[in-house]
């Protein structure tokens, strides 16, 4: 039920990103200048994206249980490292690390990331069969160890 809640809260958000970046390209091109120009925006950044990626790898740190849940654990922990970079890089090291990335050159291929992962996670999640209330407060309650019936 977690990994139905997380594609549905990750998918949507990714999606509306891509379509942000894909409808005015000239406007996200120019915050990613101006971004790395300002410290503090960074260290905003980081903090947001750390406590995003934590809240995911606390709650959902799933590696077996098929490509789906590994997904939306594999994308708390892409927020999480590149939240802990921004906080921790020095900023001419993120300068030159963003630079490389040359986000105007292959900028429809970076808006095509949240676009796919959006439109997958979205469809995984919504798609799921959900159980219904009554059939989890039907089912049998687990033995907890250490305590006797």
């Amino acid at each position: 039920m977690l990994t139905i809640y997380l594609s549905r809260l990750i998918g949507v958000v990714a999606l509306i990103i891509a379509i942000a970046m894909l409808a005015d390209k000239a406007m996200v091109i120019a915050a990613v200048r101006r971004l790395g120009e300002d410290r503090a925006a960074l260290l905003l950044l980081g903090f947001i994206r750390v406590a995003c990626g934590a809240g995911i790898v606390l709650i959902h740190n799933v590696w077996s249980k098929g490509f789906w849940p590994l997904v939306v654990t594999l994308t708390g922990w892409a927020l999480l490292v590149r939240g802990v970079m921004v906080l921790l890089v020095p900023p001419d090291v993120m300068a030159s690390l963003t630079a490389s990335a040359h986000v105007v050159d292959f900028y429809y291929l970076y808006s095509a990331i949240p676009l796919v992962l959006g439109a997958y996670l979205t469809l995984r999640g919504f798609s799921a069969p959900t159980a219904a209330p009554e059939a989890v407060a039907a089912a049998p309650a687990t033995r907890q160890p250490g305590k006797r019936r």
